[in-house]
């Protein structure tokens, strides 16, 4: 299940924002009473509830815009259970206080803008026992690390939990919470309504990343770089997994350059099937890998690992395949042997003027293949010395950017 968070400055533009909320086929709306600018008229919001809904009045020191009194904020939460609100979000501190009533379910919530403590596990344990219905641990992850500890807090966990490491390095978790027993995740509706760090809207949880089609049986793949907010991976992938019947997800992994021996160890629990690699990881998961196919040994570039079932990292360079395989399709059909092989090919390539822009790791896998089919290939870049080096790794020739217009 999907909740979409819904804050707005007017009663009316809250109510319109919750109705085109349900049009769009929300199944869950958390409304931030904290973000309206006048004294909520509780009786006027709740006569007419197009979706389910989560009642929450989040306070400055927890992210959100409550700025009176204390006392009238427990108030207005007890108003709302006594009205008969789905849900109500229920601060950790504040819990105790309100007691249970009716059918409302009690969300109790930890958020820390600031850090992911230590202690993580013992704040989850504290909210266990203050009679939630749900838990819900929001913290601020700024390492693989913080992000995978919170993450397994779903699993841990004596209620169901919702489990969100904020921030870009945590998106993974709004996602794959589904996978270990989260009830829901939370959503934008408005692009211009940014709750939290990291949070994903609406259309982007549910058409690219299919959340609730994903279940304890979900097989978990991931495209892993620095940046990856860009990353188109996650939408096609996912798209093609469900044009073709199979249970599994790709979610995007930020991994910063070094990181990846962190990577590895801290996520080894999610049992994930294969990656995408893309900048700035290509050339150095090379040496992560215990096997790998023969055009990754030839370029030393891998775009593609493959866990096996004995836990083993095998890499692939599609990047190689995809590109011969394209170039010779254009130029009237390719030669002996698939592009990924070791074989020698004959292909039409051969004896053609290549000019190359660029030296990264998709540089090198064309440049190794056009090199193997017999193009005369010049590599330039905008540092002069990464296109040197790679020239004289291939053996071809390097021209500085400055004279690319005019090489071949």
């Amino acid at each position: 299940m999907i909740c979409v968070t819904i804050g707005r400055g007017r009663h009316s533009s809250l109510t319109e924002e919750w109705e085109a909320a349900a049009k769009a086929g929300t199944d869950l709306v958390e409304l931030r009473i904290d973000c309206l600018r006048r004294d909520p008229d509780l009786k006027r919001i709740l006569k007419q509830r197009p979706t389910p809904m989560v009642f929450t009045i989040r306070r400055g020191v927890d992210g959100g815009l409550w700025r009176d009194h204390e006392e009238k904020r427990l108030q207005l939460l007890r108003e709302a259970i006594a009205l008969g609100v789905d849900y109500v979000d229920l601060e950790q501190d504040i819990a105790g206080k309100i007691r249970r009533f009716g059918k409302t379910k009690r969300i109790v919530s930890y958020h820390n803008l600031k850090t992911t403590p230590v202690d993580i596990q013992d704040i989850a344990e504290k909210s266990d026992e203050l009679d939630p219905d749900i838990v819900k641990l929001a913290t601020s992850a700024s390492t693989l690390a913080d992000a995978s500890r919170v993450l397994h807090l779903g699993v841990t966990g004596k209620f169901p939990t919702i489990p969100i490491a904020m921030g870009e390095i945590g998106v993974f978790t709004r996602i794959l919470g589904a996978k270990f027993g989260a009830p829901f995740t939370y959503a934008g509706f408005n692009p211009e309504r940014v709750f939290a760090v990291g949070m994903l809207q609406f259309p982007v949880v549910k058409k690219d990343y299919f959340y609730n089609q994903i279940d304890s049986k979900t097989e978990i793949y991931g495209v892993i770089g620095h940046p990856i907010e860009q990353s188109l991976s996650p939408a096609v992938h996912n798209a093609a997994f469900r044009h073709l019947g199979l249970n599994k997800v790709m979610v995007p992994f930020l991994v910063p350059g070094g990181d990846l021996e962190t990577f590895f160890h801290e996520l080894l629990w999610l049992d994930i099937k294969g990656c995408s690699v893309t900048i700035p990881h290509k050339e150095a998961i090379v040496s992560f890998l215990q096997q790998m196919e023969g055009a990754v040994e030839r370029t030393g570039s891998c775009n593609t690992v493959v866990f096996d079932g004995d836990g083993r990292r095998i890499g692939h360079n599609t990047d190689y395949r995809a590109a011969m395989e394209s170039l010779e399709a254009a130029m009237g059909g390719g030669g002996g042997g698939e592009a990924g092989d070791d074989s020698e090919v004959s292909s039409p390539l051969i004896d053609k003027q290549v000019l190359i822009l660029g030296a990264g790791g998709v540089a090198r896998s064309i440049a190794f293949g056009l090199m193997r089919r017999g193009a005369h290939l010049t590599v330039t870049n905008r540092h002069d010395e990464r296109a040197t080096g790679l020239a004289e790794e291939i053996g071809c020739r390097m021209v500085t950017w400055s004279q690319r217009a005019t090489s071949i």
